[in-house]
C-alpha cells in the first residue's frame, strides 16, 4: 500500500482537472492504496512572504494556515499527483502558491512517484508551455520518477472531460500506483 497525495488546484468543484483527480483517486483506492485528495481552493493558504523565518524555526512557517498540515501530508506521501488547469499559459495561482509554500521543506522534499493531471481550454501546445513550473518543482525532489501524465486539451468549459476516454485513463493510471 502506498500513500497517495493528490493536490488539485482547480478553483472549480466540477472542473476538468478536478474530475480527473477524482477518477485517479477511485483507481488508486481500488488498487488498495491510501489516498488523500486535497482541493487547494477549500484550504486557507497564504502566499509565501519570503521572510526566511522558516529557516530560523526548523522548517516551520510563521503563517498559521492549512499549509502546515499539507507539508506533513506531502512529506509522508509516496505518490504525488499535481493537478492544475492552465490559465494564461501557466499553472493556476493556487498551484503556484502551494509550490511556493513548500519552501520551508525544500531541502527535504523526499522521494516520490509523480503524476501530472493538466487541463486547458486550448490545444496541447499550451499545456507543454506550462510544464516548466511543475517540472522545476519536481526536479527539487530528492528522487523522483514521473510515472504518468494526463493532458486534457481543448476543454474550456467545466465538465467537458466527463464521459471521455480521459476519465477511464485517469482511473487506470490510479490503479497502476
Amino acid at each position: 500500500m502506498k500513500k497517495v497525495l493528490i493536490i488539485s488546484s482547480s478553483p472549480r468543484k466540477k472542473g476538468n482537472s478536478q474530475a480527473l483527480c477524482e477518477q485517479f483517486a477511485k483507481g488508486a483506492l481500488a488498487a488498495g492504496n491510501q489516498v488523500e485528495l486535497v482541493r487547494l481552493a477549500e484550504k486557507e493558504i497564504g502566499y509565501c512572504r519570503a521572510c526566511d523565518a522558516c529557516f530560523r524555526n526548523d522548517g516551520t512557517c510563521v503563517q498559521k494556515d492549512d499549509m502546515a498540515i499539507l507539508l506533513q501530508q506531502f512529506q509522508e506521501a509516496d505518490v504525488l499527483v499535481l493537478a492544475t488547469p492552465v490559465y494564461f499559459y501557466g499553472i493556476c495561482a493556487q498551484m503556484k502558491t502551494f509550490i511556493d509554500r513548500t519552501y520551508p521543506i525544500w531541502q527535504h522534499l523526499g522521494k516520490k512517484e509523480v503524476y501530472y493531471i493538466i487541463s486547458a481550454g486550448l490545444d496541447e501546445k499550451i499545456i507543454q508551455r506550462s510544464l516548466g513550473d511543475l517540472d522545476g518543482f519536481v526536479e527539487h525532489l530528492e528522487e523522483y520518477e514521473i510515472k504518468g501524465r494526463i493532458y486534457a486539451a481543448e476543454v474550456m468549459d467545466a465538465g467537458l472531460v466527463t464521459g471521455t476516454p480521459l476519465m477511464d485513463e485517469a482511473y487506470q493510471l490510479g490503479m497502476q500506483v
